[in-house]
């Protein structure tokens, strides 16, 4: 090796063996891929060894740039490490934050959070990226992420990387929803032969209310099945069928949906917001963690 790695170039190296590519590299740090490609040529020359191979579409790390990647990865932690304990010498809260969270938590969570925290502390960098919980928590402990906001159900286990922590931020029930208003001390049962919406069965919420209406002892005729649970809502609203979803992720001011808890069953989720250990303390995100409304 002829010089030290830049840090800033290995990161986007990292970038590359996340995304796979140099374009999704580029999007991420929000530059041309034009720049990518050159920065990672003067990395080249800086480790004196291919760290890419070029493709007819795309490129592959090499060895060497596997090997390098995985080193950026560590380095990348030890620097924002590093940053977290500069950060305690100063009042102010000045830095990047690189937020990945579920899209009803940011919408009810995180936006409230910056808004007032944007106001009183202007040094402060935010960037928002809306992704499911298991690409949040990989972009976390590989060093693109600094807080994941992710959601846990019950009957529904999530397996936490190593060396994290976590801090319950939010709790709610899951509710019914129909475009017509529920019976008083309607149960999932009195349900089984209705038509349902929700998402897919290797969704967390999906799984969960599949167990639940197991539980009842029926199986859901599912007519729509889809991640997006604001579109959940809208096929309800136009009669396709009932679901049961977070209050977070129904669209309550939508005409013709209905709400209620379902008699003799209980089903919740959990919101959680995830850190690497070794910056739990950091006081950039302790702030934006503590002023996500509890609920």
């Amino acid at each position: 090796m002829k010089d030290l790695p830049d840090p800033t170039r290995l990161r986007l190296l990292v970038d590359v063996a996340h995304h796979g590519s140099i374009a999704g590299a580029a999007r991420a740090n929000a530059i041309t891929a034009s720049a990518v490609s050159q920065q990672l040529t003067t990395l080249e020359r800086e480790c004196g060894v291919p760290l890419l191979e070029r493709l007819p579409r795309g490129v592959a790390l090499t060895a060497a740039g596997e090997v390098l990647a995985e080193r950026g990865r560590s380095l990348v932690r030890l620097l924002e490490a590093a940053r977290g304990d500069i950060d305690g010498f100063d009042d102010h809260l000045v830095g990047r934050v690189r937020i990945g969270s579920i899209a009803s938590a940011a919408q009810a969570l995180v936006l409230p959070a910056l808004t007032s925290l944007s106001q009183q502390h202007p040094g402060l960098d935010a960037t928002i990226t809306v992704a499911e919980p298991h690409a949040s928590l990989t972009a976390l402990q590989e060093g693109r992420l600094n807080l994941a906001l992710v959601d846990v159900y019950e009957h529904a286990p999530m397996a936490f990387p190593a060396r994290v922590n976590a801090t319950s931020v939010h709790r709610e029930s899951l509710v019914l929803i129909g475009r017509e208003p529920f019976a008083r001390g309607t149960t999932l049962a009195d349900l089984a032969e209705s038509p349902w919406v929700m998402p897919p069965a290797e969704a967390a919420c999906g799984q969960a209310v599949r167990y639940a209406c197991r539980q009842a002892g029926f199986e859901p005729q599912v007519r729509w099945e889809t991640d997006d649970l604001q579109l959940l809502s809208v096929a309800v609203a136009a009669g396709q069928g009932v679901a049961l979803l977070p209050r977070l992720a129904i669209e309550v001011a939508r005409p013709g949906l209905h709400t209620a808890e379902p008699a003799g069953a209980s089903l919740s989720r959990e919101i959680r917001a995830v850190v690497r250990a070794g910056e739990r303390d950091r006081p950039l995100l302790r702030a934006v963690t503590d002023a996500l409304p509890r609920g």
